[in-house]
């Protein structure tokens, strides 16, 4: 019996924090500018975010994402500021709507072709077995041994 009560608190436990951790609740203006700065590049840096980049750039891209954040701009106006002034490369996850979409895309299609091809060996039973050879073939064959072993001796 005492099991089945720990059984249901802890679901009852889990289902109220799940719960608690769905609601819908507003982000601070502080959320916002991390949630930015991370997606961002640093142009400094190799492969940090804006976030992460100890420059004096990155420090000042923070700065500017900060001021346009007080200023009740929204998320993608910010993002197409930047988006003008440094183009789609800024971004540490390209946009799939753009040129850099190829990025995600021919790995997918590599992958593809690659399982298609494999796919394809295995139902065809791997190598293909050679035919038999036509009398033409057989005739012209003894023919050429035969002329072989007289050249020889």
């Amino acid at each position: 019996m005492n099991r089945r009560v720990l059984i249901a608190i802890a679901v009852l436990a889990l289902a109220g924090a799940l719960a608690f951790a769905a609601r819908p609740h507003e982000t601070t203006a502080d959320e916002r500018v991390d949630q930015i700065t991370t997606e961002l590049r640093c142009p400094v840096c190799q492969g940090l975010s804006v976030k992460d980049s100890t420059s004096e750039t990155a420090r000042q891209m923070r700065d500017l994402v900060a001021q346009r954040v007080r200023e009740a701009k929204t998320n993608a106006e910010i993002e197409a500021e930047f988006r003008a002034a440094y183009g789609d490369w800024i971004f540490l996850s390209p946009p799939l709507a753009s040129w850099t979409g190829l990025v995600w895309l021919v790995p997918v299609a590599a992958l593809a072709a690659g399982l298609a091809l494999v796919t394809g060996r295995l139902r065809s039973g791997g190598v293909p077995q050679p035919s038999a050879p036509t009398t033409t073939e057989v005739a012209a064959l003894r023919e050429r041994v035969a002329r072989e072993e007289a050249a020889e001796g």
